[in-house]
This record gives structure tokens, C-alpha cells and sequence, in this order.
């Protein structure tokens, strides 16, 4: 299961970096209106890679995966398979209400589909069901982030970067703690 899922999302950050179009003159300023296409391949990759880490870390510690967890895997990869369109509309649209939304929202799927996979493990593994602060406040901001988006991009993308940025730091002072028991 691990294999198949790096594998889609392997092929999610490939689709991702081949929709990225060259610009239209070899001067830095052609470059720099490629700006928000930019900015949402580095959300988008970065959105991608801490699930790629935590998805890692989640099935470091699974001992028993039933077909529910097989379901809802593909579930959640289902839903990031949906990221490099998104990626590339709201790169093409940034102003807009209904790409941004999307966007978010999708970010916002993607939550809830891999904190239900969390429960799932959890349950088979004999652990006790438990939802972290950080996953609540992530899941707040991505709603937060579609519904102001519309409004004022900019700020939405950067709630959304500074969660992602949180989201890689706790699971590097994770990993420390880890390797110090």
C-alpha cells in the first residue's frame, strides 16, 4: 500500500511540474508574471509533501491494515489525484473566487480524508481514537482559506503556507523526540 501511494503521488507532483508552462520571453520580469502559477506549485508541493511524510510515518507504526483502510486510502489519494488541477486553475485564475475555493477546499478534503484513514489504523491497531490540535486548526484554516480566498488570495495562501511550514517543523521535533527515547 505504501509503494502504490508514492507511486500516485509520485505521479501527482509529475503532473504538477509539467503543467508548469515556460514564460513567453527570456527577461526576468516574463518570469516573475508566472508568479501565482508559481506560488501555487509551491504550496501545492510542499501541501503534498507533508502528507507524503505523515502518510510515511503513519504506516511506520501500523502492524494490521484491513480493506476499510485499503478503501480509504485510495479515497484520500483520490482526492490529492484532483491537486495538480487545482494547482494549475488557480495558477491560471488567482483572483478568482471559485478556483481558490476549490483549491482550499480540496486541501480541506484531503484533511478529512486522511485524519479518517488515522482513525481507521487507529481503531485496527488496537489504539485509542484521538485528533490532534494541529489537524483541528489545519482543517479550520483550509476553510478559512477557501471562503477568504475569493476576497484576498494573498492572505489565504499565506494561512495556508504557515500551517504547511507547521505541519514540517512538529514533525521534525517529532522525529528528534523519536530518536532520543
Amino acid at each position: 500500500m505504501e509503494a502504490f501511494s508514492d507511486g500516485v503521488l509520485a505521479i501527482i507532483i509529475t503532473i504538477m511540474v509539467l503543467e508548469l508552462k515556460q514564460p513567453d520571453g527570456d527577461k526576468l520580469n516574463d518570469l516573475l508574471t508566472l508568479w501565482p502559477t508559481m506560488l501555487s506549485y509551491f504550496v501545492s508541493f510542499l501541501f503534498i509533501s507533508v502528507y507524503w511524510v505523515n502518510h510515511h510515518l503513519l504506516f511506520q507504526k501500523t502492524e494490521k491494515i484491513n480493506s476499510k483502510i485499503l478503501w480509504c486510502n485510495l479515497l484520500w489519494l483520490f482526492v490529492m489525484s484532483f491537486v495538480p488541477f487545482a494547482t494549475s486553475w488557480v495558477g491560471k485564475y488567482p483572483q478568482s473566487f471559485m478556483p481558490i475555493c476549490h483549491y482550499f477546499v480540496l486541501m480541506f478534503m484531503a484533511g478529512i480524508t486522511f485524519r479518517f484513514m488515522y482513525h481507521l489504523i487507529q481503531r485496527e491497531n488496537n489504539q485509542v481514537p484521538k485528533m490532534r490540535v494541529q489537524s483541528i486548526i489545519s482543517l479550520c484554516v483550509y476553510i478559512v482559506a477557501a471562503a477568504v480566498g475569493g476576497f484576498c488570495p494573498l492572505a489565504a495562501f499565506v494561512l495556508v503556507i504557515v500551517v504547511t511550514i507547521w505541519w514540517i517543523f512538529s514533525i521534525r521535533i517529532w522525529n528528534k523526540r523519536k530518536s532520543n527515547k
